[in-house]
């Protein structure tokens, strides 16, 4: 088993690591329980979980909901991340979608920040500059992961070209990125732009890049063009605070933080608070949505996925579906102090005025 938290010698620690290591205790229990069964193929997983930390972070996360699945991974492979052979035969590779160079950093984070998770869309001042960034940083991991599979991956000889290939990125890519929701992914795969003004999706071709004037295409999954990727799973919620909610929903752990995940329903209204706890838990695949691509030559299998609290998102006859066991996470709050009542109950009015 993989010791995360070893001395290296070597390592410049970075602080998100540091961090997590001297004062999450009951997530860093969860965080080893992840690398349980991992197999650090070049026995370089460790030092670039302690230097780089998200990188690492995503993949471990990643292995622990396929482990849950019941999926099994070759690692004789070395490439890509994760070579499924049971159930069926997938292949899924990992990326981050980072802050851009020279972009403000997440130790800038104030509590402003942080209260802006508990903001709706429609009030949020920047809302479609937060939205399009997060549109840049992902179309930007994505092409780079789809240019590799069509140029190192595809090659491979265990590679049939038969099986469905997944990108799977998460999102730390401002230090508001949780904000994002889906809206970023429905419009860089499916050029449906949501425009919280109107409280819906308004299709569009390209959007610009922030502080430039270069027009970056979308709806990536509206023709055969990106056929070799089956599907993206995306996250952006995969951060220290899954960690802390996750420990806030495991009895055996217990955790002194207050945590609160806004959730999306079908009825009216149309948004409901979750305060988690072992009563009413976060679970590990809460967060994750995969979003099928129409056009791929070799398709998902939804039903593989249908034991998690995935939300699955397909086009069937022209129409969009959610599918999931549980409502997708809106944003999540964290805090040391549990806030009154009346303070998130304002908030979830806000939430579902329209």
């Amino acid at each position: 088993m993989l010791d995360l938290f070893e001395n290296l010698s070597g390592v410049k620690q970075c602080k998100e690591f540091k961090f997590v290591r001297d004062n999450l205790f009951s997530e860093k229990r969860i965080l080893s329980s992840w690398v349980e069964k991992f197999v650090d193929r070049d026995g370089k997983i460790v030092r670039e979980f302690q230097e780089k930390f998200y990188n690492s972070f995503w993949e471990f996360y990643l292995f622990s909901v396929i482990t849950e699945l019941r999926f099994k991974v070759d690692f004789s492979k070395n490439t890509p991340d994760f070579v499924i052979n049971s159930p069926t035969n997938i292949l899924i590779e990992a990326v981050v979608a980072e802050i851009k160079t020279g972009g403000k950093q997440f130790e800038e984070r104030t509590i402003e920040d942080n209260i802006s998770m508990l903001i709706p869309p429609q009030l949020q001042l920047d809302f479609y500059q937060v939205l399009d960034e997060a549109v840049v940083r992902h179309s930007n991991s994505f092409l780079t992961k789809w240019e590799k599979y069509e140029k190192t991956y595809s090659k491979q000889s265990f590679v049939t070209g038969d099986e469905p290939f997944i990108i799977a990125i998460s999102s730390y890519d401002q230090i508001n990125y949780g904000r994002e929701y889906i809206y970023s992914m429905m419009a860089l795969l499916f050029g449906l732009y949501y425009d919280p003004s109107i409280d819906d999706y308004i299709p569009k071709t390209s959007v610009t890049k922030p502080q430039s004037n270069a027009q970056i295409p979308i709806g990536l999954f509206n023709d055969t063009k990106y056929e070799d990727v089956s599907a993206v799973l995306f996250s952006c919620t995969t951060t220290l605070g899954k960690l802390t909610s996750l420990a806030k929903s495991d009895s055996n752990l217990g955790h002194y933080n207050h945590v609160v995940n806004i959730r999306q329903i079908s009825d009216d209204p149309s948004f409901l608070l979750q305060h988690v706890s072992p009563e009413d838990p976060e679970k590990l695949s809460d967060g994750l949505f995969l979003l099928h691509n129409p056009y791929a030559r070799n398709r998902c299998d939804r039903s593989i996925f249908k034991d998690s609290n995935i939300i699955q998102i397909y086009l069937d006859n022209d129409q969009f579906r959610f599918e999931g066991n549980r409502p997708p996470i809106i944003s999540r709050f964290n805090s040391f102090a549990k806030m009154p009542d009346h303070f998130f109950q304002r908030i979830i009015n806000t939430f579902n005025r329209r």
